[in-house]
C-alpha cells in the first residue's frame, strides 16, 4: 500500500492574525458603541461635575443617574410634552428627588429660535448644578446644547466645542440636522465679520444681541387695506398687499414652486381656531437683498359665514421653517364678516 504525503497547510503569517483580531474588536466596538448611542442611555460628561448629556432616558434611568452624579437640573430639550408617558414619568422622578426641570423648546431640524436661545442662556446662568441636557437620542439637540454651555462656562476653543456635535454621539450633519451645525457656523461668520475671536463674553453677546437664524428673519406690514380689524364683504375674494421686508443677514430666493424657496404663507382660522383657507405668495423668481422689501398679494377665499376670523401671516423657507420658528413675529389680523 503506497501512502501518498499529505502537504501541509500553510500557516497564515502572526501578523495576519493579528490584523483580523484588531479588524474584529474594532469592528465589534463599533457596533456596540452604537448601539449604546441609538438603543442605549448615550450618556456622557461635558464638564466634569457640572454638565451631562444624555438620550431620553427611562424613570428608572433618569433616576439612577440623578443618584450618581448628583443632578440638581434635568434640562429637557424636547419642549413640554404633556401628557406623554414619558415626560409625565420624567416629572414624577424629578419631584420626588427635588430635582429641578426645565422645558426648552428646541428642533434637530432647523435653525434655533432666538428666543428659545436666549431662555437656554438663563437657565445655564441660573441653574443648581449639575445639570443634564437631554433630547430624543441624545445627539443633535443635545449636542447643541452641550457645545453652547462649553462655550460659555469654560475656555474651550469653538472647534474642540463643536466635537460635542460628533459621530460618538450620533450626530450626522446629513439632511436637516446641518441646520444645527450651521448655528455654529453663523458664530464663525459673523466672528470673521467683525474681526473678533471667541471667548464666552463675545459667544453670549452674539446670542443677546447679533444672533440672526440666517435669512429666517422678516417684519411684515399689512398695506391694503390698513384699518383694523379687516372687513370683507361677503362671498367676494378679498386682496391684501402685504410689504415683506428681510431684517435678515441673508437674502431670499422666493421660487415658483410651492416647496423651494421663500414665500408668504397665510392661515385663516374661525372662532372656533377652524383652518378655513390657507395659501401661499410670491411663487415666482425674485431675490430681496437684506434690508430689502417686497410687497405681495395676500387673496382670501370669499366667506359665506358672518362673525369675527384670525389672520395669519408669516414668511417661510421652504424645506426649513417658519420664520415664527425661530424668533421672528408673524403679522396677526381681525377679519369682520358682516
Amino acid at each position: 500500500m503506497t501512502v501518498v504525503p499529505v502537504a501541509p497547510r500553510p500557516r497564515r503569517p502572526l501578523l495576519c492574525v493579528l490584523g483580523y483580531g484588531c479588524l474584529t474588536g474594532a469592528l465589534l466596538a463599533l457596533v456596540g458603541h452604537a448601539l449604546y448611542v441609538l438603543l442605549g442611555s448615550n450618556f456622557h460628561t461635558v464638564i466634569r461635575g457640572e454638565v451631562y448629556r444624555s438620550a431620553q432616558l427611562s424613570a428608572a434611568s433618569l433616576e439612577q443617574f440623578i443618584r450618581a452624579k448628583h443632578i440638581r437640573t434635568v434640562v429637557n430639550l424636547r419642549g413640554c410634552c404633556d401628557p406623554e408617558a414619558w415626560y409625565l414619568d420624567e416629572g414624577r422622578v424629578t419631584l420626588r428627588n427635588n430635582v429641578s426641570l426645565e422645558d426648552l423648546g428646541f428642533s434637530a431640524c432647523r435653525l434655533p429660535s432666538s428666543v428659545a436661545l436666549r431662555q437656554l442662556l438663563e437657565v445655564i446662568d441660573h441653574s443648581d448644578y449639575p445639570i443634564l441636557f437631554h433630547c430624543h437620542k441624545g445627539s443633535d439637540r443635545t449636542g447643541m446644547a452641550s457645545a453652547i454651555a462649553l462655550l460659555l462656562r469654560t475656555d474651550t476653543p469653538l472647534a474642540e466645542a463643536r466635537q460635542q456635535l460628533g459621530f460618538r454621539y450620533g450626530h450626522l450633519p446629513l439632511g436637516r440636522t446641518v441646520y444645527i451645525d450651521r448655528f455654529f457656523d453663523l458664530y464663525e461668520e459673523w466672528l470673521g465679520r467683525r474681526g473678533l475671536t471667541h471667548s464666552p463674553a463675545v459667544f453670549r453677546r452674539w446670542i443677546e444681541e447679533d444672533y440672526c437664524p440666517g435669512e429666517c428673519r422678516c417684519r411684515l406690514e399689512l398695506l391694503q387695506p390698513t384699518q383694523q380689524p379687516l372687513h370683507v364683504q361677503g362671498p367676494l375674494p378679498t386682496a391684501l398687499r402685504v410689504r415683506c421686508h428681510n431684517t435678515s443677514i441673508e437674502p431670499w430666493r422666493l421660487h415658483p414652486s410651492p416647496n423651494s424657496g421663500t414665500h408668504l404663507f397665510f392661515v385663516l382660522t374661525n372662532d372656533r381656531d377652524q383652518r378655513i383657507a390657507s395659501g401661499k405668495s410670491g411663487l415666482f423668481h425674485a431675490v430681496v437683498p437684506p434690508g430689502e422689501f417686497i410687497d405681495l398679494t395676500v387673496v382670501l377665499p370669499g366667506l359665506t359665514q358672518p362673525g369675527r376670523y384670525e389672520l395669519r401671516l408669516d414668511m417661510e423657507e421652504a424645506q426649513h421653517a417658519f420664520f415664527l420658528q425661530t424668533g421672528s413675529q408673524p403679522l396677526i389680523c381681525t377679519v369682520e364678516v358682516p
